[in-house]
């Protein structure tokens, strides 16, 4: 949230830069292009809407090579529903989540489920990699619709929980898909964050981890200005 000024949001890219970002929400699941670029945009007062789940799409499309990068903002509210709006058809190859998080967010052990489609058809058996800031790699393959399960990792190392940030850590994640099509290469990513699983209160790990950071160089993602730990 931007301070100082104008009510709203400040979006940035980080491995890359596009020619757009459209944003969906609840009350208007009709794409809006924002202002800005290549790496930076704004989003209104009034674009944002009453509240609740923001979601962001960057698409860039250069010789045969089509990139695109999706994550969401949620801010407490009376809100509607994100159903509608997370199936609404976009084409090209996405990445789309069968629900989004909001106060509890996404943690440890948590499962989550996210739908493969390119064109608005669901991709089977197809490979989804996950990789996280706690340094895990991971791939999953779509059942026979196209959805996909996610088992966040346990890799939050024990001096993030027994420092002052505690329970309210927070790592960055990434799933990728990429996928060939009418001599097209198209690679879509979708990324947010998790947080520690409660019951480590209970019983932190013992030792100290190596942190393995190493995300995929140049690898699309978007962000919102100021976001810690990135």
């Amino acid at each position: 949230m931007s301070r100082g000024g104008a009510p709203g949001l400040k979006l940035e890219v980080s491995g890359g830069s596009f020619d757009q970002v459209q944003l969906q929400t609840p009350e208007v699941p009709q794409a809006v292009v924002l202002q800005g670029g290549p790496s930076s945009w704004s989003v209104s007062k009034p674009q944002m809407g009453t509240g609740g789940h923001l979601w962001f799409v960057a698409s860039k499309e250069e010789g045969n090579q089509v990139l695109r990068a999706s994550t969401y903002f949620f801010f407490p509210a009376k809100h509607q529903v994100p159903t509608e709006m997370l199936r609404a058809p976009r084409g090209g190859l996405e990445i789309v989540p069968m629900r989004l998080q909001e106060h509890g967010g996404t943690r440890e052990g948590s499962r989550w489920r996210f739908l493969l489609r390119h064109e608005n058809q669901a991709l089977a058996n197809h490979s989804l990699q996950l990789e996280t800031e706690g340094g895990t790699r991971q791939t999953v393959t779509s059942d026979a619709n196209g959805i996909a399960e996610i088992t966040f990792p346990r890799d939050f190392l024990a001096e993030r929980l027994t420092s002052k940030e505690g329970m309210n850590a927070r790592q960055d994640f990434v799933l990728s898909v990429r996928h060939e099509a009418g001599g097209k290469q198209y690679l879509t990513t979708y990324n947010h964050s998790y947080n520690p699983d409660r019951m480590r209160e209970r019983s932190l790990p013992i030792g100290v981890g190596v942190l393995a950071l190493g995300m995929v160089l140049a690898t699309p993602l978007l962000r919102r200005k100021g976001k810690k730990n990135a």
